[in-house]
């Protein structure tokens, strides 16, 4: 098994850019869309459960909408025009599927089952299929309609209106209803606007950087992070007590208060007690207030997974594990071309080991860590 390759598909999201051809104001790539779009799949799982009374897997939802495009980082982000032709199309379906195929063998044999599902079958004809189908566009349309908005471009505006009567005749309930509030709700598209602009949140300011980093690609990485060393426990280990639903939650929307925070370095924010103290009190209240301006029927949740992202709980635990591991691991890329984050790796690499003993830690430590090194990596 080569675990390592899963976790190399993740960084090399970043780099799959998408809407090229248009010259976008915003750029964007294939981890910040993947990371909305399992954000806004949270949003639409509740709603088909509290509003439409469908019985939805929210977790194979959500897992679904983080890891519908890992195979881009083979085959690159190709058009939907492209995708749709005939002479092609059968073709470049085809070729994702071996790809997505591919990354899905490379993973231990515990863990093939849960990750065929949620990148092979990702958009499927099922419900959830035609659900991350419908989320995509709707992501998509959000991203056009801040582009024409802040531009001139009229390729942007044409664009939008393709996708909005798209997710119009959408068969899943939950689509034209995310739609509708995203125009009239000003919780849901306050929500939204956050999601959309935390990739513009630029992460290890003040550091020579060969691999660029914001709080969107952060939280993609973070998310897919936490649901393999997740479904690690659960299913090599025996694990069977983690809510994967809550922990993929949680670890999608920690950082989500840092679109009014900003992302402030931890050794500031841990510089004293008090001051520590001061900034989770200040990104607590910040949390609060965006959950409170959302519609009733999303605040249990929604507290749960932004307020509360990094409780006492395991899945808290978990989030705050991933969230470590992807420092330790762009320091190990770094650290080649920087000697300040060789500093950075040896001090997280400490952290680490002193302070965590899950199952999870100890096999990434051992079996998926040597191979993330920048020779590897940059093939």
């Amino acid at each position: 098994m080569n675990n390592s390759r899963f976790v190399s598909a993740i960084i090399g999201m970043q780099y799959v850019s998408r809407w090229k051809e248009f010259s976008p104001r915003y750029k964007d790539n294939a981890a910040s869309h993947s990371f909305r779009c399992a954000s806004i799949a949270v949003l639409a799982g509740i709603a088909e459960e509290q509003l439409f009374g469908h019985s939805v897997n929210k977790l194979q939802l959500v897992a679904r909408a983080l890891l519908h495009d890992l195979n881009e980082t083979v085959t690159g982000s190709i058009k939907y025009v492209t995708k749709k032709d005939k002479h092609v199309a059968g073709h470049i379906q085809t070729l994702e599927g071996e790809v997505s195929k591919d990354i899905v063998s490379r993973l231990s044999k515990s863990l093939q089952p849960r990750f065929y599902d949620y990148i092979v079958d990702a958009e499927d004809d099922t419900y959830i299929g035609q659900l991350v189908r419908g989320i995509d566009t709707f992501d998509a349309m959000l991203f056009c309609k801040r582009e024409y908005e802040r531009d001139s471009s009229t390729l942007f505006k044409e664009k939008y209106e393709e996708l909005r009567g798209e997710l119009l005749r959408s068969p899943c309930q939950s689509i034209p209803w995310l739609l509708e509030q995203s125009e009239q709700d000003e919780g849901i598209r306050q929500f939204l606007h956050h999601i959309l602009n935390l990739d513009l949140i630029e992460r290890w300011g003040g550091s020579f950087n060969l691999v660029p980093d914001n709080d969107a690609t952060h939280s993609f990485r973070v998310a897919a992070m936490s649901l393999f060393n997740g479904l690690l426990e659960a299913e090599r280990f025996g694990r069977k007590d983690i809510d994967l639903y809550r922990l993929l939650g949680k670890s999608l929307l920690h950082d989500v208060v840092e679109g009014v925070s900003g992302d402030v370095a931890s050794p500031i924010k841990k510089s004293s007690p008090a001051i520590r103290q001061a900034f989770e009190q200040y990104e607590r209240e910040v949390a609060k207030e965006m959950v409170g301006q959302l519609p009733a029927f999303l605040h249990q949740e929604l507290t749960d997974f932004l307020v509360d992202a990094k409780d006492d709980t395991y899945e808290g635990e978990l989030v705050d594990i991933a969230d470590k591991i992807d420092a330790l691991i762009k320091s190990n890329l770094e650290m080649r071309n920087n000697p300040h984050y060789g500093d950075k790796y040896y001090q997280q690499l400490i952290h680490i080991q002193h302070h965590y003993e899950n199952p999870c830690v100890i096999f990434f430590l051992a079996y998926i860590l040597h191979d993330l090194t920048y020779d590897h990596f940059v093939r």
